[in-house]
């Protein structure tokens, strides 16, 4: 007998699918100036591990009463709800936090542009998915968007780049999150998704402890410090809570080809961010980049997959 899903604040609440995956990487954004601006300072697996004790900390007394009622299905499939947090939390968010240590902002916008095309490669490997003419279109469009906005409308900008250490674990960890998002289609319907949330940020914070650990006697112990309390603090309740149950959300309403597009809307909103937080000055090339990223969204978003029209 499934289990029906339950009720709380945020399942009430939630938003259309392309308004939840703008959000999501909203949240994202923020996350990663937050992760840059505390490099060196607050080690990785630190942020990782304690933004999963606090973000559970905060969940728990939101979704007790469902997480009791579906704790049997939960156990059920405990191995794909297990498979996406090591996905997340090791290969995504970690190797991600990993790299920013000794990546440089542009280097790691540029190799994470790649995400929705990768998103659809292993897609179709797994599932046979496949996007149509018009969507592929779109998908060239945004990432012109983003390589333009990332090389300030300057070519040459691109011919220095050199991969380093930290651009190969950002390379693995957008080839996690691809798998992660293409293997959501394999959690339970019924499971609610705030338990999914919870589940994911326990399996989470069970791998990435030991890693912490380690850390804290062969690299650098945990600062007990301002910085390490806020960005734990933020990652918690943005990068973990809102935007993983709005990225869920996305990618299973959407499917994961198309939902990978949002990702694009990272260097968008990092741009926001700068002029309204650090005064940036904005250009013409911020508003040809930001345009062109719409427009691939739209067309991408707007229609189905192959596989949507031929089921």
């Amino acid at each position: 007998m499934s289990t029906a899903p339950t009720s709380n604040i945020l399942t009430r609440y939630t938003p259309p699918a392309a308004v939840a995956g703008a959000l999501a990487m909203l949240c994202w954004a923020g996350s990663i100036v937050v992760v840059r601006d505390v490099a060196g300072i607050v080690p990785p697996a630190a942020m990782s591990f304690l933004r999963c004790v606090l973000a559970l900390m905060i969940l728990y007394p939101i979704c007790r009463r469902s997480l009791h009622s579906q704790l049997p299905l939960m156990r059920k499939h405990w191995k794909i709800i297990g498979l996406q947090g090591v996905l997340l939390f090791i290969g995504g968010n970690g190797m991600l936090f990993v790299g920013l240590q000794f990546t440089s902002a542009i280097s790691g916008a540029l190799i994470n542009s790649a995400e929705p095309v990768v998103i659809v490669a292993v897609a179709w490997v797994m599932f046979r998915d496949r996007l149509t003419t018009i969507q592929w279109i779109g998908v060239v469009i945004s990432m012109i968007g983003v390589l333009y906005l990332i090389g300030r409308g300057d070519v040459s900008v691109f011919l220095s780049f050199d991969l380093n250490i930290g651009d190969v674990f950002v390379l693995i960890s957008i080839v996690s999150w691809a798998f992660y998002a293409v293997l959501m289609r394999r959690v339970p319907r019924e499971l609610d998704r705030l338990n999914l949330v919870f589940g994911i940020l326990v399996a989470g914070a069970i791998v990435v402890f030991p890693f912490w650990i380690l850390e804290n006697i062969f690299y650098k112990a945990t600062p007990l410090i301002w910085e390490t309390v806020w960005t734990t603090g933020f990652n918690a309740v943005f990068a973990s809570i809102l935007a993983l149950f709005w990225w869920n959300h996305t990618v299973e309403n959407l499917g994961p080809g198309r939902a990978g597009l949002f990702v694009h809307l990272i260097p968008v909103y990092t741009v926001v961010l700068a002029m309204s937080l650090l005064g940036e000055q904005p250009y013409l090339f911020h508003a040809i980049g930001i345009g062109l990223i719409a427009i691939g969204i739209v067309l991408t978003t707007m229609l189905k997959s192959n596989r949507e029209t031929s089921g």
